[in-house]
């Protein structure tokens, strides 16, 4: 039986296909482990109901790849495989990447077809990366790119929630909250194992009088009131688990209770019936109790076209909860990320790659993406060669002959960029029921390199 269930670092650096270490020993014996290749990583096509994505992951690839190496045990189950050669096993044990990295910086807008990664390294190096940079930006960037559209639908209220109740994994959850935190969607609530794994203050965090509380007491009110007791104004009070407008009075007295004794509740939640008629005739009986501050939180299933709807119907509630829609990115679930070679550096001699197949076409050479605003929002995208001068760069130097040049950003730096670049969407790419289409053009240079490599394969 196996040791542990959880994913762990000592698991990432064996797990990728078969063919990739078959490929790196191959180039190894072949005397190509000094040449220099660089791949692209990208998304191919647009996800349905995708007007823009958001990229996610960035410093997981940043200690993902300062931390990579082979360990004696690694090396040997490698050599029982039969995948490797004696002499690429020798290679594995001194494995250090030495090569260049350039990025967008994480929280960035991009669209299809746009190198958000690009590596530049000795070809085996970048090749064992496949499959740990592919889903560390797949995962990452697909909750991010689901997640901020609810974010944004809510405003001018608040996102809250995206626990790991209905996550796939443990470790999903733990991303999921990470980029959570970063879209301003975490407020209260939050898991103790996060903020100490993130460095982030636990201690106003608003704790939930939620249904197996209640129901665990002889009555309704009692819970209520010894949660208050002991926790003060950091708890919410859930109020439909029995009869809602009962549920609602109990928390006023209680609520009243507190406040004679200097305490406050944060507010009350609910999770089922019409959330817009409970959240009408709640904010008006908190309202005339005297409790204008109170928040409502709702919650069932929600996601961004659920909020649309329940804001345009009017309800008054504060922070909507989201969790299983979201997870799961339900309405999207595909990400079709791609990482291919675009040149080789043979001491000097450059071999260009391409391919050319009809809607999987891949271009050649080391690119760069152009962006081009108007009265601060993007107008459009070109993705030219490197040399080019063509717009805002949004590829940066991360790593620099192995070394890492990027400063690495704290949770409320990513945050902080995020609400730079959503300001900057224009307000039709906003819209989360229509399909907007973003220009993204390719420079002449780029175009004719692309026919050049046609033309000599014939």
């Amino acid at each position: 039986m196996p040791k542990s269930y959880f994913f762990n670092e000592e698991d990432l650096h064996l797990y990728d296909l078969p063919q990739i270490f078959a490929a790196s020993a191959t180039w190894y014996e072949s005397g190509m482990k000094d040449d220099i290749a660089t791949f692209d990583l990208y998304v191919r096509d647009m996800p349905p109901h995708r007007n823009f994505l958001m990229f996610g992951g960035l410093d997981e690839i940043i200690q993902g790849i300062q931390n990579w190496k082979y360990t004696k045990e690694d090396i040997s189950y490698l050599g029982k495989t039969g995948l490797i050669t004696p002499g690429f096993a020798k290679y594995l044990r001194s494995f250090k990447f030495t090569g260049d990295i350039k990025a967008m910086h994480e929280g960035s807008i991009f669209f299809n077809n746009e190198p958000v990664i690009r590596i530049t390294a000795p070809i085996i190096q970048a090749n064992l990366l496949t499959m740990f940079l592919m889903n560390a930006f797949t995962g990452n960037t697909k909750f991010m790119s689901k997640l901020v559209r609810s974010v944004i639908t809510a405003k001018p209220y608040q996102c809250a929630g995206v626990a790991g109740l209905r996550a796939s994994s443990f470790e999903y959850a733990m991303k999921g909250l990470r980029l959570s935190y970063i879209l301003g969607s975490v407020t209260g609530g939050i898991i103790p194992g996060f903020a100490r794994k993130f460095n982030l203050p636990l201690s106003s965090a608003v704790t939930n009088v939620y249904h197996a509380v209640i129901k665990s007491f002889p009555t309704e009110i009692e819970a209520m009131r010894k949660m208050g007791e002991l926790f003060g104004g950091f708890i919410s009070l859930t109020v439909d688990t029995y009869d809602f407008l009962q549920g609602l009075k109990n928390a006023i007295i209680v609520m009243n209770e507190l406040k004679e004794k200097g305490k406050k509740v944060a507010g009350i939640f609910i999770d089922s019936g019409d959330l817009v008629e409970r959240s009408k005739i709640a904010r008006e009986m908190l309202d005339d109790a005297g409790f204008l501050d109170a928040t409502i939180t709702v919650a069932t299933n929600l996601d961004e076209y659920k909020i649309k709807k329940l804001k345009e119907e009017g309800i008054k509630a504060d922070i909507f909860i989201i969790a299983t829609e979201i997870t799961s990115t339900s309405d999207s679930p595909k990400l079709e990320t791609v990482y291919k070679l675009t040149e080789i550096d043979k001491s000097g001699k450059i071999l260009y790659c391409a391919k050319f197949s009809p809607g999987k076409e891949s271009y050649p050479g080391k690119k760069q993406v152009f962006r081009i605003k108007e009265e601060g929002k993007f107008k459009r995208d070109i993705v030219g060669l490197d040399d080019e001068n063509l717009g805002e760069k949004q590829l940066v130097d991360i790593f620099k002959n192995g070394k890492l040049v990027y400063q690495r950003k704290s949770l409320d730096d990513v945050k902080n960029y995020v609400v730079e670049q959503i300001t900057q969407i224009p307000q039709d790419l906003l819209s989360i029921d229509r399909d907007i289409k973003y220009e993204v053009l390719l420079s002449d240079k780029l175009k004719e390199l692309f026919e050049d490599v046609r033309k000599g394969h014939g």
